[in-house]
């Protein structure tokens, strides 16, 4: 099952900016659509076997789809409203004990499992499968039934997972990231999980509202751990952020997947026409998608320079040359 025989690859979206907790403005709203699509697009190519779903929690599910088809890449997938389901409605029933805000983190996990027949794995959309997927292959060939991400934190702290960050399951911890989250065919932990989110004061702390569900998730891990439940965390150097994309090519590694976080989503937006091709076109290697990127920066503001420019360590001259404004920092 290395190439996705028997995999359902599923993303979450809605009109909600997970950071301000307000509305997308228009155009940051276009531009989540955009990666949403890329991302979607990224592991089709890599996984052309396997089916692709879109879980829409905003409103106005047909403007959605409208400007969804209109924006470009275009990319097949299966959309449906998880206000509305048009399919299977009886698995789109709240299983929490408070509402979520305008859809939201939490809506993530509505239904924990769409088919339980199939490998399924959620995907963040701001994730892009930028190589051979190596380490995603590695775990669908083994014994392992759970499926994480790796965090940039050594221990779990509260920006990791928000109220849940003082749980002795996960004290002292390494912290996994939500972004990717997979079970094998067969395996449904949804009871675990919305068991957890009992815990939730959903609305008494900002946190609640969004890094609380990655706490969540680090728990439903760590105690399916406890019961002798395997799990697998992608390597972090090859499954990377975007912060340190550049650092690990420079390095040579293999990278398989980029996490744009935060504001990181506007670096790639900046570079939208290398992401493209990158994902794209098979001839375009590693060290001229690493080349373009640098070029292309020299175009950013300062502080996207800045940051960029700190991924070449020490190699200060090709940091001047390429990257740093003339300014101090």
């Amino acid at each position: 099952m290395s190439r996705g025989e028997n995999c359902l690859f599923r993303w979450s979206v809605g009109t909600l900016d997970t950071v301000s907790l307000t509305d997308c403005v228009p155009d940051v709203y276009r531009s989540m659509i955009w990666l949403t699509k890329l991302s979607i697009l990224s592991f089709r190519r890599w996984f052309p076997k396997s089916d692709f779903l879109l879980l829409y929690n905003g409103y106005d599910f047909a403007d959605f789809v409208k400007l969804f088809n209109e924006i470009e890449p275009s990319v097949d997938v299966l959309i449906i409203d998880q206000r509305n389901p048009s399919i299977h409605p009886e698995k789109f029933n709240n299983p929490y004990h408070f509402v979520p805000l305008n859809g939201g983190v939490w809506m993530k996990w509505v239904p924990f499992r769409f088919d339980i027949e199939k490998t399924e794995i959620a995907v963040d959309t701001d994730i892009l499968c930028i190589g051979e997927p190596k380490t995603w292959y590695k775990w669908l060939d083994s014994n392992d039934v759970i499926l994480v991400a790796p965090e940039r934190y050594e221990q779990v702290n509260v920006s990791t997972c928000g109220d849940f960050s003082n749980h002795s399951l996960l004290k002292n911890k390494k912290p996994f990231n939500c972004g990717v989250v997979g079970q094998k065919a067969g395996h449904d932990f949804g009871k675990e999980f919305f068991e957890i989110t009992r815990q939730v004061q959903y609305g008494k702390t900002r946190n609640s509202f969004f890094i609380t569900e990655q706490g969540a998730i680090n728990l439903w891990v760590r105690s399916l751990e406890s019961k002798g439940i395997k799990y697998q965390v992608l390597d972090f150097k090859k499954n990377s952020w975007m912060r340190d994309l550049i650092y690990f090519l420079r390095q040579g590694v293999e990278v398989e997947t980029v996490h744009a976080v935060a504001w990181y989503k506007k670096v790639v937006g900046g570079l939208s026409e290398i992401f493209e091709r990158r994902i794209k076109d098979p001839d375009y290697d590693r060290l001229d998608f690493l080349s373009d990127i640098l070029k292309r920066s020299k175009d950013f503001d300062v502080y996207a320079r800045y940051v960029i420019a700190r991924q070449l360590g020490n190699e200060q001259e090709m940091s001047k040359e390429f990257l740093l404004p003339k300014r101090s920092f």
